[in-house]
């Protein structure tokens, strides 16, 4: 059995065990879209030990991690970072701790820069460790779940990659007693994948930046999301694939409403059934807030059900005809806008690359602020053509 395995998941677990401490920590009371992320990451924790615990009781070890030991692996305490050159050094503070030294002293701290792992090979000062960049991308999830549910290729550079995608299955055929095996052809292509980059600059005044008090990581953070998690969410779910990522919108259109604005039952039941039945299993709504609402008001012909239900327990999405329900930024309901996508969103792939920040020194110099600029490179494709349809309102 190998060792390396195990050690490697003890390092996952202390990362998932470090993202759960995470929104406790930056949110007094969880929001529900909080609260349902906090499960999730303590779900996949159990899972995570649970593996340990087989392992090492075949390999013979000690079943259980010690908690400093995790809240080492966790948190950096004595965890060894690889600097740019390759070196492995000993981190004596917390990364994030280390990465605000870095950023409050407008990235001349060499001693905190030689202990953080550089994100890229681009010129500048790149130097993100990873805790911060995963925190990043779990903030921008609770601005698009699409970031999250997709299936999401995550690669060091934005070289283009070519995926294969996936149109049409062949049907199998019977066989007979010494018969002849037909030779199932699926339809198959392949699509390109880049990497278009987003990016904002966030200012903070040279007054904050000496304030020790001021957490300079978190908030550089939290703005970052905020605007990031906007722009790339709106693009995930409308993109036009033309210079910009591919929208999950931009996937066959199942149903037609008669309407230009609004949607009935039946329609919605029509959409459900436009994807085949082994993809439902695992399908998701991702809708329009506006058509959304209208939807609340629809009731099943002959139960008088709301065809949207509550979810069974706090924090978890509202389903509708069974399916978990997210809100993202598709059109609102108009003459020929796609107001709803119904699926298994793994058929929609999202390429992304490690985030990079970059310090500005003199950009601002004139208003007494430094600029901290980041940027993420995204690119997302249909890769299953028939994982997904839409639900469009009628064009006049």
């Amino acid at each position: 059995m190998s060792i390396d395995k195990i050690t490697d998941l003890r390092h996952k677990a202390a990362h998932q065990l470090a993202e759960m401490r995470r929104i406790l920590d930056e949110n007094e009371t969880l929001t529900a879209e909080q609260a349902t992320e906090f499960d999730r990451r303590e779900a996949e924790l159990d899972s995570t030990n649970e593996t340990i615990n087989r392992l090492e009781r075949v390999a013979g070890i000690a079943p259980e991690m010690k908690a400093d030991e995790a809240r080492s692996l966790a948190f950096g305490d004595e965890a060894p970072v690889v600097i740019d050159e390759g070196v492995a050094v000993e981190e004596k503070r917390d990364a994030l701790d280390v990465f605000g030294s870095f950023l409050r002293s407008k990235g001349t701290d060499v001693e905190a820069r030689a202990t953080l792992v550089k994100a890229t090979a681009g010129s500048g000062s790149e130097w993100v460790p990873q805790k911060w960049s995963n925190e990043l991308i779990q903030s921008m999830v609770l601005q698009t779940r699409l970031f999250d549910l997709a299936n999401v290729l995550e690669t060091s550079d934005g070289q283009i990659i070519n995926l294969p995608t996936s149109t049409a299955d062949e049907a199998i055929a019977l066989v007979a007693e010494e018969g002849t095996y037909s030779n199932p052809a699926p339809t198959t292509a392949s699509t390109a994948i880049g990497a278009y980059k987003y990016g904002a600059i966030i200012k903070v005044s040279e007054e904050l930046l000496v304030d020790s008090a001021f957490d300079i990581s978190s908030y550089v953070q939290r703005q970052v999301s905020r605007y990031l998690g906007n722009q790339i969410g709106a693009i995930l779910a409308t993109g036009t694939g033309s210079s910009q990522p591919q929208g999950i919108t931009r996937c066959t259109v199942g149903v037609t409403a008669a309407s230009t604005t609004a949607t009935t039952a039946d329609e919605i039941y029509d959409t459900q059934h436009s994807v085949s039945a082994p993809y439902r299993a695992s399908s998701a709504w991702f809708v329009n807030d506006t058509w959304l609402k209208g939807v609340r008001k629809l009731k099943a012909s002959g139960s008088g059900d709301y065809l949207l239900q509550p979810g069974l327990a706090a924090g978890t999405p509202a389903t509708l005809l069974g399916a978990p329900v997210y809100v993202e930024q598709l059109d609102t309901p108009a003459a020929g806008k796609v107001v709803a996508v119904y699926g298994d969103p793994m058929g929609y792939t999202v390429r992304r690359t490690p985030v990079q920040v970059a310090v500005l020194n003199e950009r601002f110099a004139d208003t007494g602020h430094v600029g901290f600029k980041v940027a993420l490179r995204v690119d997302a494709k249909i890769t299953d053509s028939s994982a997904l349809r839409s639900l469009k309102q009628a064009a006049s």
